[in-house]
């Protein structure tokens, strides 16, 4: 008599960064270091890829970090003084669950069956918690640094994050490596990053301070108009270690002193709103917001909010368009994210109030930023095959990789799986933002990552014709569905090119054309 039993095989996703402890409100053209042509945009039946990659660059290794920022060392005091401690952030690390009958006579002999949705002995997805790994400090540059930056007219802000334990410096680690490559790809131009100057200067600032500081400022002026959150060097805590007060940092800050084996990088100043902070329904937004009084003392109604049309093309060629210009440039630096989530993609401003740009009220594109962040468990998308669990995921969609791999199936499935998690961000972000409420207490559908996931893939079956009716059937999402019904529905082929981009990447698995997500830059959804 043949046993069957029933069992359940975990396929680890990827660790999302969350931030724990706050949640603040967050263009023109980036400047751009493609390193193949931009691909046409065609339909989602068609969309493979860019058909004029030239293969031997796409695999070609990426410079070392010229930028220095792997080097650079500022001192605490005298570079830079900390103004607030901001918060801490983790990860969670998600775990899908594929349930199956195996016959024990055969072991080849499986079938994939789904549990009762209801059983919470047998959940689909799953969610650990890293807890707190970093926290993160404003600070501001002060002495010769802090003169150069005013004197240009650029930010003597920064942020500080602080990695401690070995989980933490593994992602600080991982972190310096990718801005490092994208930094000196940005640089490229510089005569003296060229010739490694930039390097030298660094690894001997205290006797070349000046030359460093201008060094600094470039780079400063540079990740201005980057589509990533730029570093530009690490706190030398080793020079506090005999006049470090506990008690003073903490009662100036109201948080504990820094470990002995923490690492504190640098970053630049481009605020702390994220898509998660700003993907809410207008209406709440708005009556969130402080009460204003007038000169008697009345209370002072907020402005009216822009109309839907407005507020649509903020969010679809500002947010949206950036966003997906920021996964490309990535992309084309050779790296791939490996954790994209709403805490991950930063809404910036060109003015020196960094909330300015999403502010419910406004709808000017051209004083946004979007920029991409927390690098930490990026890396070389040639490299991917290197961990167990990216092969496995890939199984389970008929991709067999061995560790090792390297071609053009292995680097479009990476790419495609940075593309499905941004899928959903923006999926997210047009659910919430562009819902039309009728008043603030109006309880709207769920629309964390989650329960879309389980909508689009589990009960719909990854159709998105019967996704958009389900979207069509709320009276909240009606603007929404005309928006992305305009020209031959190309905002919801937008979506799912992005959201199954895993399928295409299985679907084309022999193909020797690469991903681009570039390609849905010529979508006439954003004309």
């Amino acid at each position: 008599m043949r046993t069957i039993t029933f069992t359940a095989v975990a396929i680890q996703i990827q660790a999302l960064p969350a931030v724990h402890s706050f949640g603040v409100h967050r263009k023109a053209p980036f400047s751009s270091f493609r390193l193949y042509q931009q691909p046409e945009w065609s339909d989602f039946d068609d969309f493979v890829g860019d058909k004029t990659a030239n293969l031997s660059s796409f695999f070609a290794p990426r410079p070392p970090d010229y930028s220095a920022c792997s080097t650079r060392q500022f001192s605490l005091g005298a570079d830079l003084i900390l103004s607030d401690f901001v918060g801490n952030m983790g990860f969670e690390e998600v775990t899908d669950w594929e349930y199956y009958y195996q016959d024990e006579d055969d072991q080849s002999n499986r079938k994939v069956v789904q549990p009762n949705p209801f059983d919470k002995s047998k959940p689909k997805r799953t969610r650990t918690s890293s807890g707190s790994l970093v926290r993160i400090f404003r600070a501001e540059f002060v002495g010769q640094l802090g003169g150069m930056l005013r004197a240009q007219g650029l930010d003597q802000r920064c942020l500080i994050k602080e990695f401690c334990g070995n989980l933490a410096l593994q992602l600080a680690q991982k972190e310096t490596e990718s801005l490092g490559r994208m930094q000196s790809l940005l640089l490229a131009k510089d005569k003296a990053y060229q010739q490694g100057e930039w390097k030298k200067t660094a690894s001997a600032r205290s006797v070349q301070l000046r030359q460093d500081n201008a060094n600094v400022a470039t780079l400063l002026q540079e990740l201005k108009q980057s589509p990533f959150v730029g570093m530009l060097g690490e706190v030398n805590l080793a020079e506090l270690d005999d006049e470090w007060d506990p008690n003073e940092f903490y009662r100036a800050l109201g948080v504990k002193p820094p470990s002995p084996d923490a690492i504190w990088l640098v970053y630049e100043y481009a605020g702390l709103s994220t898509i998660q902070a700003y993907a809410n329904p207008a209406v709440i937004k708005r009556s969130k917001l402080p009460p204003s009084r007038g000169f008697f003392g009345n209370v002072i109604e907020p402005p009216a909010l822009p109309c839907f049309s407005e507020r649509a093309d903020f969010i679809v060629k500002g947010i949206i368009k950036g966003a997906i210009e920021a996964v490309a440039q990535l992309h084309e630096a050779g790296l791939v994210h490996r954790s994209i989530g709403r805490t991950s993609i930063y809404l910036s401003s060109t003015t020196q109030d960094k909330t300015e740009a999403v502010s419910v009220f406004n709808t000017r594109r051209q004083i946004l930023r979007v920029k991409v962040a927390d690098l930490g468990f990026s890396g070389l998308y040639k490299d991917s095959t290197q961990s167990e669990e990216f092969c496995a995921r890939a199984r389970t969609f008929g991709l067999s990789f061995r560790k090792g791999d390297n071609n053009v199936a292995t680097a479009n499935f990476s790419i495609a799986e940075d593309m499905h998690a941004l899928g959903f961000v923006i999926l997210a972000l047009l659910l919430n933002t562009l819902a039309e409420l009728p008043n603030p207490s109006f309880q709207m559908p769920n629309t964390d990552e989650d329960t879309l996931q389980r909508l689009l893939g589990e009960i719909f079956e990854k159709d998105m014709d019967q996704f958009r009716e389900y979207v069509e059937a709320e009276d909240i999402w009606t603007d929404l569905v005309q928006l992305l019904d305009e020209n031959d529905r190309s905002g919801w082929k937008v979506l799912e090119t992005l959201m199954l981009a895993r399928e295409k990447a299985s679907k084309n698995k022999d193909t020797q054309q690469s991903f681009s997500i570039r390609g849905l830059l010529n979508s006439p959804f954003f004309a």
